[in-house]
């Protein structure tokens, strides 16, 4: 039998805390801290050494709780080190939700640095449903930087646009109701809310030069800029009035927002260019896909990081993702509703949920399979139909990874 030695580290940002532990649960040196830096990591390598050969192991594991990235570079040390290829090692990141859940079986544990990496070293030596291995690899690393960053910029600019809207009402009440523009953050759109500063100026415009503002604006793209001028001066007539001293600080509030909004689409179209260059050093044929472009395939190559992680099987692929539901199941009993697991990597179910729905746009089989889950449920049926087809994606990724082959239609049966 394997004799395996556990060690859990409670990661911070000057120092790391390991507990020692063999497969018994009893741990075999006490806990120590280390200064989270090159010597500190090269002492926690000398540590696991000595403890390795006086306890007869002759398997190492590790996790931490992935705080931050705290617990990148001392993982990457570990990992490349000379000394520590003399024994299998595997590596773990883990979610902080997975120790706090476990703390909580212990009973009444303190909340300490030598507690917590106990908490964590007991955890992995327990070992169900642990997260994949940490695998150190430059190109997917790096090419999830890039990835994370994107999706960072993009719920920064939702978020952004939220506020926007939230100060929109504010100057015109009747602007999002009427919809002068079918993209309230469209270039005409923002041209009109940040020229005006208040509806008032927008009445007093004569009709046929505001026609101009907007054909201008929008650069000739309306099929017929009268009507978008038509509403727009009815959104000045419907609107509430704003008092005189709220004007310029809503306007200040919104004229910012747009800037900021603009600022950041700029950034994500750099982090796209990017991410495109980096792809290029992969080799795959995901986007041979219809619909599944250069960023999407990115962010799923990014997290996926070797199917061999997974051992090619799309259900753990799908589980890491939170693709997966839950049976609830008692006797005879079983329920109807079956929710979608809070866990997985948000990241790569991000990328999953964003390419299904630009791949079920373009290709037909996708289309069809959406438009059929969509029609089986009264509720939620655009969320429902969008995740369940991005967990029919998977199977068509893990595929393709797996075989190294183009995407081919699937053909439809001759009568």
């Amino acid at each position: 039998m394997t004799n395996t030695l556990f060690v859990g580290v409670d990661p911070h940002l000057k120092t790391n805390v390991a507990s020692f532990m063999d497969g018994d649960g009893h741990e075999v040196a006490p806990r120590r801290r280390f200064d989270n830096n090159r010597p500190g990591t090269t002492r926690l390598i000398e540590e696991l050494v000595q403890q390795m050969h006086h306890g007869g192991f002759d398997r190492l594991r590790l996790a931490t709780e992935a705080t931050g990235w705290y617990w990148w570079h001392f993982f990457e040390v570990l990992a490349t080190d000379p000394d520590l290829k003399a024994w299998p090692l595997d590596l773990y990141a883990f979610n902080p939700r997975l120790t706090a859940n476990y703390k909580k079986t212990l009973g009444d544990l303190d909340h300490t640095d030598p507690v917590d990496a106990f908490v964590v070293a007991d955890r992995l030596r327990v070992g169900h449903d642990l997260p994949v291995p940490f695998r150190l690899d430059e190109r997917y690393f790096g090419l999830r930087l890039l990835t994370r960053y994107r999706y960072h910029l993009i719920h920064a600019i939702a978020r952004e646009k939220a506020y926007s809207l939230a100060s929109l009402y504010l100057k015109a009440s009747a602007y999002a109701v009427l919809e002068p523009f079918s993209d309230v953050f469209g270039a005409a759109s923002r041209a009109v809310l940040q020229e005006f500063a208040s509806l008032d100026e927008l009445a007093a415009l004569p009709f046929v030069q505001l026609v101009e503002f907007v054909d201008v604006n929008g650069k000739r793209h309306f099929a017929d800029p009268e009507v978008n001028a038509r509403t727009l001066q009815q959104v000045a007539r419907d609107s509430y009035r704003l008092p005189e001293a709220l004007r310029p600080p809503v306007q200040l509030r919104l004229t910012s927002g747009f800037q900021l909004i603009a600022s950041l689409e700029a950034q994500v179209k750099r982090v796209d260019i990017a991410i495109a260059d980096a792809l290029q050093g992969i080799s795959h044929t995901l986007t041979t896909v219809p619909g599944l472009g250069p960023v999407f395939a990115a962010g799923i190559l990014a997290e996926i990081c070797g199917l061999d992680r997974f051992q090619g099987d799309e259900a753990k692929v799908a589980k890491y993702a939170g693709l997966k539901w839950r049976q609830h199941q008692s006797a005879e009993y079983r329920a109807e509703d079956t929710p979608r697991t809070s866990t997985g990597n948000p990241y790569l179910r991000y990328y999953f949920c964003e390419a299904a729905n630009s791949v079920r746009q373009a290709c037909p089989e996708y289309r069809t399979y959406y438009d059929r889950k969509y029609k089986e449920v009264r509720k939620h049926q655009h969320k429902r139909a969008m995740v369940l087809t991005a967990r029919k994606l998977v199977r068509l990724v893990v595929r393709l990874l797996t075989t190294n082959q183009p995407y081919q239609p699937r053909r439809c049966a001759t009568a």
